[in-house]
């Protein structure tokens, strides 16, 4: 009787990984989320375009100040919250059990619009190198289906697998940009020099700023990584913390000089225009300008092992969300379960790769084009669900140190999570002000959006209530 009540007891345990990762590790993990060729070449462009211009660089700045003073709050509060649910555990901790479960929808929900959109861009950018070297067209979700299947074979595999390959494919992205940065920064700029719209107050703010800080905010969705492999971390709470602020820094130091090295290198008075005509070409016309035809040749493949690598860190989070809210029977408890050899979340790397299966067949059935509608409307919900995320992560770490200080300053507990929310309402007006512009200029579209937010969030007190057990903390 004692032996079965111990081992039903051991069942209900929430499951849990293992692991040795360092902070070296758990960056390149986080940094490959944000893709960051991928972001030269899309959200960059589009911040030049529709945003302010010759400013950009000064929104990227604006934001990595933001995102770091959010980020000294969230990782004060890592050594009390024992989960690697990340947010969904921090907002638990914060703003007690019924919020907390309904952020962990709101994560998944806007998590798997991110990941689904990131295979539009996976199977039209594949599609266009093969053709580029002489191959086949094919349509971009055969593409993306090869794609989905060895990412799937990854996911199931031990993490630090998948952070080797990530490895390799981050050193090539970022090197490219690296030299193309070099390339014209040492040589003084293009027809008008250096740029100097990173300290002009009057760039910072011309056209439309609001509109930048949205193409900025999106360059660093995932910042919050390191949380959720807190326990494949060498040592959860300091790895965590590292990882995150580093992570974060290097992001935001990285765009805000590559926007300069770009801006410098077309002009000032020229890049909006530039940006308007041919958003998707800019990188490569910049690179071929500075580093020859083989520079903007290599655009094309790294832009597919940017997304490849974007693409398998978010279903390495995803499927971590996933044993987190099923260990706590916020989903199918089936799903709880870690790969006894592989030490991986094997089942939700099985259901993360379903939901895609199914989406993006749903989506060619009905004939979605898949940039200007599948693409657009995932990762407009996504990004805005993204940052109310922040926002109630941040509105948590106030609660939680303001009901225990544990005796940390209030510089880490109060002024720099109070200054971050302050910043992320900023952007969070700013997101939902241009809403029509994320969703494809489709006001059904961002009604939806705000619909499928708040039902996700609604779930918080609707499922805490029919289920008094589910959602609790470790």
């Amino acid at each position: 009787m004692t032996t079965r009540t111990h081992e039903s007891a051991a069942s209900k345990r929430p499951a849990r990984l293992h692991g040795k990762l360092g902070v070296l590790s758990i960056s390149l993990i986080i940094i490959a989320g944000a893709a960051p060729l991928c972001v030269v070449g899309g959200p960059m462009a589009l911040g030049l375009a529709l945003g302010n211009g010759a400013g950009l660089p000064a929104a990227y700045l604006a934001t990595l100040a933001v995102l770091l003073l959010f980020v000294l709050g969230f990782t004060t509060m890592t050594p009390f919250v024992r989960s690697a649910g990340a947010f969904y555990s921090y907002v638990h901790a914060g703003l007690g059990r019924v919020a907390g479960i309904g952020t962990g929808y709101l994560a998944v929900l806007s998590y798997t619009c991110i990941y689904i959109g990131l295979y539009v861009l996976l199977g039209i950018g594949t599609d266009a190198m093969v053709t580029t070297y002489g191959g086949p067209s094919m349509p971009w979700w055969v593409w993306a289906a090869v794609g989905l299947a060895i990412i799937a074979f990854l996911g199931h595999r031990n993490v630090e697998v998948s952070g080797k390959v990530l490895g390799v494919l981050l050193v090539a992205e970022v090197g490219l940009v690296v030299v193309l940065n070099a390339a014209i920064l040492l040589r003084g700029g293009g027809p008008e020099g250096l740029s100097d719209g990173v300290v002009s107050l009057a760039d910072a703010f011309s056209g439309a700023p609001g509109v930048a800080l949205i193409f900025a905010v999106l360059s660093f969705i995932g910042i919050e990584a390191a949380a959720v492999f807190r326990d494949e971390a060498k040592d959860p709470v300091r790895t965590v913390r590292r990882a995150t602020v580093v992570s974060v820094t290097v992001v935001g130091l990285f765009y805000a000089v590559t926007s300069w090295a770009v801006i410098s290198g077309i002009g000032d008075s020229q890049v909006a225009a530039a940006a308007t005509t041919d958003p998707e070409g800019l990188l490569s016309s910049v690179a071929l300008q500075y580093l020859g035809r083989v520079g903007a040749d290599l655009i094309v493949p790294l832009f597919v092992t940017s997304t490849f690598a974007a693409a398998l860190t978010w279903h390495n989070i995803l499927s971590r969300y996933t044993l987190s809210l099923s260990s706590r029977e916020l989903l199918p408890h089936r799903l709880a379960a870690v790969h006894p050899e592989h030490n991986s979340p094997h089942r939700g790397s099985l259901a993360v790769t379903a939901a895609v299966v199914v989406v993006v067949a749903l989506a060619v059935a009905i004939g979605l084009d898949p940039m200007s509608q599948l693409y657009t409307w995932t990762s407009g919900l996504g990004s805005v669900g993204y940052v109310i995320l922040l926002v109630l992560t941040c509105s948590a770490v106030l609660v939680y140190f303001r009901r225990e200080s544990h005796g940390i300053s209030a510089l880490r507990t109060l002024v720099a999570p109070l200054l971050g929310l302050g910043g992320l309402l900023v952007i969070l007006a700013a997101m939902l002000l241009n809403l029509d512009l994320l969703a494809g200029a489709e006001q059904s579209v961002s009604v939806a959006i705000i619909v499928l937010l708040l039902g996700s969030l609604a779930l918080g007190p609707v499922v805490g209530r029919l289920r008094p057990t589910a959602g609790t903390q470790e």
